[in-house]
């Protein structure tokens, strides 16, 4: 008997035990021989195979509660994908209320035909007198957990030909949906695929059911989510993570002439070539923006944003926003009263040192003292001005930069003190931030200036005789040369201190080995993503050249470099060695890194990499400067500095 397969071992075992005559068995049957006895007891006719009309409650409708309705309306999308997937494995399914009554169904049509034949339909009660012990009214005495019957298991004749998969939900949080849902599989069609699919498809639906009384809420929620989307004056796309799109706003056909059903649902590089550049973001989870980008065919130009969007630090899809030239105008008026773009959190640290001087910059946010901002060429000061000014309680106000460097006398008065009519940037600033790069190279004129608004406040617009009170905070911005400058006497002690009331040295390039790596792909992938590239990060070894250079152009240096190889690079690759081997000289290249303790003269690197730097661009100085990643200023007073020190250059 033990060669025969389940099913017809357990019809030969039935056979026994309706006629009496079942002694002695396997015990693995044990569980289901109780069924057919608790079946027997409750007066399931075995041979039955149609169940007529009494075995129907039609009044099942008027026990569905409000909230049981929602359900039913809000996941209606739900239960029709659930139908499409029953279809294609031949299927169907019945959902029982607490009294196992049928109150809805779905799958194949010509299996839930077959069933109405045989009496089980909408209204049909499950239960144990009507059908006998199976996995549909098992499920109710063990919540969340999937049950399983099948074939001859079965009591009743009427289930014999199927297998039953069925799961109970419930909860304990008052009166509300509770429900049974029964999978019907024909034998024939019962592969250890299907079982696992409608298995899945049970235990997937456990969210409905325990979030039940919340429906009506998540109802409201996600349609002022969809609307404000809609809203948007941003042209908005939402990509899964497998690059598909599944959402986009009535902006987007308007737009671009297409209907949305023609992309929803459709691969977005399939769809809409043009930005198949930002599914970058799913493997990197870093922001893309590209600005200039043709889109639609029609040659107009847009701006394009892509946030990744996570969950438990995994990316589970992408939001892309898109701007019109509009609106980019729009943006842009804006912007000349608010220059200040960049926050904390754009900031990249990840070594000691880094964040120390993070958390300083914010400590200095949150206070309204003027900020001495010190650090080399290209190390971020305006970045971190930025930052301080947005996470100040000026935030609302504008954020104004200047550089400090070739004014005379007369220009200083124009530009800081202005007229009635253009007003200078003293009063430009009122309410914000005034941002003074370069203070070094602030002539004494400029001091003076200076020096008296900040005394005051007051400032007298050429030709006017009304004074006007601007309430600006200032941030300065200087290299180490300024210490110098006040020894020497070319820059006034009294407005260095005036200016030097918080202090943020930030550290060189050179020094923050930790945060090579994150700041080598940041940049990496903007600039990738700004040239239509397909580059998603810097290999360990580059970094690792990077961390040998001395860098005196520090991170605008390093951007430039990245930039350089990033239009030469192998698309779809990392950013290899091969691709910036020709910014390094022998002597860059070849000295230890910092953090193995080997000595290292920096001032003598800078004065190779300038010679160098000059020769291959045959002395221009322009072009010079903008190859080390540093201002053309910089580069004369880095000259003059080395000439200073008897360095022949």
């Amino acid at each position: 008997m033990n060669e025969l397969p389940r099913n017809d071992v357990l019809k030969i075992l039935k056979q026994q035990f309706l006629s009496g005559n079942l002694k002695e068995y396997d015990h693995k049957y044990d569980k289901t021989v109780a069924a057919w006895e608790k079946s027997r007891a409750a007066g399931a006719e075995a041979h039955t195979v149609r169940l007529s009309d009494d075995c129907r409650d039609l009044h099942v409708f008027d026990r569905i509660d409000d909230i049981s309705k929602c359900h039913l309306a809000y996941f209606r999308d739900y239960y029709e994908s659930r139908s499409t997937a029953l279809e294609r494995m031949g299927g169907a399914m019945f959902y029982l209320d607490t009294k196992l009554t049928a109150f809805h169904k779905s799958g194949s049509a010509s299996l839930l035909n077959e069933l109405k034949s045989r009496g089980l339909r909408i209204g049909t009660q499950f239960s144990v007198e009507n059908v006998g012990v199976f996995a549909g009214n098992t499920a109710p005495e063990k919540p969340f957990v999937t049950c399983f019957s099948a074939g001859e298991g079965h009591y009743c004749d009427i289930l014999t030909p199927y297998a039953c998969i069925a799961r109970y939900g419930e909860t304990s949080a008052g009166p509300g949906f509770h429900a049974v849902t029964v999978i019907f599989l024909p034998l024939d069609k019962c592969f250890k695929n299907s079982v696992n699919s409608a298995t899945f498809m049970l235990e997937a639906g456990d969210f409905t059911y325990k979030n039940r009384i919340l429906y009506p809420h998540i109802e409201r929620r996600f349609h002022l989510l969809e609307q404000s989307v809609q809203c948007s004056t941003d042209i908005t796309l939402l990509v899964d993570d497998t690059g598909v799109v599944v959402f986009a706003n009535s902006r987007f056909e308007n737009e671009f002439g297409m209907h949305i059903t023609s992309v929803i649902g459709s691969s977005l590089r399939d769809s809409f070539p043009e930005l198949s550049f930002v599914l970058k973001s799913l493997r990197s989870g870093k922001e893309i923006s590209a600005g200039n980008t043709a889109l639609g065919g029609a040659g107009k130009r847009y701006y394009v944003e892509c946030l990744a969007i996570k969950e438990n630090n995994k990316v589970i899809g992408l939001k892309v926003s898109i701007k019109t030239a509009e609106q980019i105008r729009k943006y842009s008026a804006r912007a000349e009263r608010n220059n200040a773009v960049y926050n904390f959190q754009d900031i990249i640290a990840v070594g000691a040192a880094m964040k120390r001087v993070k958390n300083e910059a914010k400590a200095a946010a949150s206070s309204p003292a003027n900020v001495l901002i010190t650090g080399e060429s290209g190390t971020g000061k305006e970045l971190f001005a930025q930052a301080i000014h947005n996470a100040s309680s000026r935030f609302a106000g504008p954020f104004v930069p200047i550089s400090c460097g070739g004014f005379s006398r007369e220009t200083v008065e124009t530009v800081l003190i202005g007229t009635e009519k253009n007003p200078g940037k003293f009063i430009q600033a009122d309410g914000g931030t005034l941002f003074l790069d370069g203070i070094s190279e602030m002539s004494q004129d400029m001091q003076s200036f200076l020096l008296r608004f900040l005394e005051d406040g007051i400032v007298t617009p050429i030709g006017s005789r009304r004074s006007v009170h601007a309430d600006v905070r200032v941030i300065a911005a200087a290299g180490s040369e300024v210490l110098q400058k006040v020894k020497d006497g070319s820059f006034r002690l009294d407005l260095y201190y005036r200016l030097n009331v918080l202090r943020i040295d930030l550290p060189p390039l050179r020094e923050r080995q930790s945060d090579m790596q994150e700041l080598s792909n940041y940049f990496v992938t903007l600039l990738s993503a700004g040239y239509g590239k397909n580059i998603f990060s810097v290999s360990a070894e580059t970094v690792e050249r990077f961390k040998r250079s001395s860098w005196p152009g520090n991170l605008r240096q390093l951007k430039n470099t990245i930039e350089r190889s990033v239009l030469k690079a192998e698309d779809g690759h990392e950013l290899e060695v091969a691709d910036v081997e020709e910014d390094f000289t022998p002597l860059q290249t070849d000295r230890p890194a910092l953090s193995a303790g080997a000595p290292f003269d920096v001032r003598d690197a800078e004065a190779e990499r300038i010679i160098d730097a000059l020769i291959k661009h045959n002395g221009n100085k322009a072009k010079t400067a903008r190859y080390l990643g540093m201002s053309r200023g910089t580069l004369y007073s880095r000259l003059r500095e080395l000439e200073d020190e008897g360095v022949m250059i």
